[in-house]
């Protein structure tokens, strides 16, 4: 408050100019925030608030590529479960041939016939190993030298299904068992086919001969086909594992982003209403500006 009139310090006006000044500042950051979408338009504004903001996004964005992550996982599995399910078709028409092949009615040409599909279909199940792919990985081919001379063939990837580095919450391990005909135990390593204990062949110098070498064909075949039943069962678990992570990234990412969204979003209903009042604010400062200049003319009547 002040008393008295002054000519050379208009009171009325240097109040009435900060108080324009304050409503016209306040008008700058209101449309500033409508013209953006943003109630926070930068740190200055809300230091505390832009730093959880910050945070907030940048989780948003980690499970945003972590699901894309799952999804490519997903893709990799699909992909290889199609594959194992065309061979495990493969291998239930090489049954077929098998147990044609055992009956004791199959001359020595019958033989030779069956055992040529027998042979194709053992060829086309390592083509197919040998050509699933996804993003030029391969799936179904993996070799390496395993214990004792044997073969250990597995084919291991990680997914990183989460926004942080902790590797036993952020990610999954995924191993995929080799199926080309060797490792199913249908044929030699090199791919052959031929008559022994340890390969594959439904013919023989006789049609008896062939007839046991038949059986032990079929017995090949049916344990290979549990073999790869037991591979697409474990790809079937971890499909159930990956689509589960991904509808708790869709919750989480969505609850994420809701939650900054909260903290940097304008509430454009409540903003326009404060900037309808600030904008009358500043128009009656304007009026009441113009009218403080005139008070020290009031003076000249006490001077005349």
């Amino acid at each position: 408050m002040y008393n008295g009139l002054f000519i050379n310090s208009n009171q009325s006006a240097v109040i009435a100019t900060d108080n324009l000044q304050n409503t016209n500042n306040q008008l700058g950051q209101s449309l500033n925030e409508l013209s953006s979408g943003l109630q926070i338009t930068g740190a200055w504004v809300n230091p505390a608030g832009y730093e959880i903001a910050q945070s907030l996004n940048a989780t948003s964005l980690g499970i945003n590529q972590a699901t894309s992550n799952a999804n490519n996982g997903n893709s990799l599995i699909n992909i290889a479960s199609g594959a194992l399910s065309t061979i495990q078709g493969m291998l239930g028409t090489m049954q077929t041939l098998a147990t044609n092949a055992a009956n004791g009615t199959n001359s020595v040409q019958n033989l030779n016939a069956l055992n040529s599909e027998f042979s194709q279909l053992s060829a086309e199940i390592t083509q197919i190993a040998d050509s699933t792919q996804f993003n030029g990985l391969n799936l179904l081919n993996a070799y390496s030298a395993g214990p004792n001379g044997g073969i250990a063939a597995v084919s291991a990837f990680s997914f990183q299904i989460g926004p942080n580095s902790q590797t036993s919450t952020n990610q999954i391990s995924v191993s995929i068992q080799g199926v080309a005909a060797s490792l199913l135990g249908l044929t030699n390593a090199s791919g052959s086919v031929t008559t022994a204990l340890t390969n594959v062949s439904l013919t023989g110098s006789t049609a008896s001969a062939g007839n046991a070498s038949a059986l032990i064909a079929l017995s090949a075949v049916q344990a290979a086909i549990n073999q790869v039943s037991g591979i697409s069962g474990q790809l079937g678990s971890y499909q159930n594992r990956v689509t589960q992570i991904l509808g708790n990234l869709q919750t989480e990412g969505t609850n994420t982003q809701a939650a900054y969204n909260n903290i940097m979003d304008v509430n454009f209903a409540q903003e326009m209403s404060q900037f309808t009042l600030l904008s009358t604010l500043a128009q009656s400062g304007e009026a009441m500006l113009s009218q403080a200049s005139m008070v020290p003319q009031g003076l000249l009547t006490l001077l005349k």
